[in-house]
């Protein structure tokens, strides 16, 4: 199978879909698995669905993953049994995986799939399929490396606006510097971070003017909390905030997953493989699943420490193994047992 997996990762790499540009590659997915003799639908905002089985009277068990990568362009490249390029881990070797599963079940599969849009900027595609589907039983493809996460933090980010007072640059002492106040703000951020035990982050930092010689007036700062655990850090940094003009972009609590996470650790036990546990820290849409009253785990082939960046890759073992897990996810899903818990879900 790895030849089969190093060419698939491979077109999908070709296939640039930044967030908000999926059409390409949604349209190669759609074909792919109707080769496979499923049907796949395309819902309202541009989400991939297969539907191969209901269960009655309770949610059912689906697998996902997202179609959208960041907007880089790293050519794709395999050397010694490791694929490289923008996407090849986060999340195309998750779709890989998927595709392959397809292609081997077919009509015999028994998870429903769904393929995101938009997961790495606004989150719509999961939000819209959340909202219109009944809760039910979800693993989140995304590179976990194959551990179990079945810890996922929280997220609290925001856009803030810090104001300075404008002097020609010779004269700084005449004005009052927009971006000496924003790394302030800064690290008194990271205080609290750090007296709270998240992880403070910042996104982005962008000041006015550009490109003349004037003492900043305004900076702009874009940031985030990682929340290992509920913390009381998000409300003492609302009240640090509100000396600013400030907005909210996410605010979503950590959570533990369910039977997801049992599920797919007996997958990953009939596979050969001994499950290892670990947690997200990133915000995934997993996420939008879990306010939605889902039960959702995140699990899937690549590393995300390397991904948005130009060492992106991943091994092309880990997406076989992938493979299998779903194989046996499937067959566990179609179980007596899988369906009674689920009816009572």
């Amino acid at each position: 199978m790895s030849g089969k997996v190093v060419e698939l990762l491979k077109t999908l790499v070709g296939l640039r879909s930044p967030s908000g540009h999926e059409e390409n590659v949604r349209e190669f997915v759609i074909d792919y698995l109707e080769k496979a003799g499923l049907s796949p639908e395309v819902d309202e905002v541009g989400n991939v669905i297969v539907r191969t089985v209901r269960t009655v009277g309770a949610g059912e068990f689906w697998v996902t993953a997202h179609l959208d990568t960041v907007n880089t362009n790293y050519p794709f490249r395999h050397e010694n049994g490791i694929c490289y390029g923008t996407g090849v881990a986060d999340d195309k070797a998750s779709v890989a995986a998927m595709l392959l599963l397809a292609r081997e079940l077919g009509s015999d599969l028994n998870l429903n799939l769904a393929f995101f849009v938009d997961e790495e900027e606004t989150g719509i595609g999961s939000q819209h399929f959340a909202e219109k589907e009944r809760p039910g039983i979800a693993v989140v493809m995304e590179p976990t490396e194959l551990k179990v996460c079945n810890q996922h933090w929280g997220v609290f980010e925001f856009f803030v606006t810090v104001r300075g007072k404008a002097s020609h640059a010779a004269v700084p002492d005449a004005g009052i510097n927009a971006i000496d106040g924003a790394l302030k703000l800064v690290e008194r951020l990271k205080d609290l971070s750090l007296r709270h035990g998240s992880i403070f982050n910042v996104l982005s930092l962008e000041s006015e003017p550009k490109d003349l010689y004037i003492t900043p007036y305004e900076c702009r700062l874009k940031a985030e909390f990682l929340l290992p655990e509920s913390s009381r850090v998000v409300f003492e940094v609302m009240q640090l905030l509100e000396d600013y003009d400030y907005q909210i972009l996410e605010v979503a609590d950590p959570f533990t997953s369910g039977l997801s996470a049992e599920m797919l650790e007996e997958a990953i036990i009939a596979s050969g493989m001994i499950p290892e546990k670990s947690s997200m820290p990133s915000w995934t849409d997993a996420v939008n699943l879990k306010k939605a009253g889902w039960d959702a785990v995140v699990f899937g082939p690549g590393s995300l420490a390397t991904s948005h960046t130009e060492r992106e890759c991943v091994r092309v073992e880990e997406v076989v193994k992938a493979v299998e897990v779903l194989k046996n996810l499937s067959r566990i899903a179609a179980s007596t047992k899988s369906h009674k818990i689920l009816r009572n879900a």
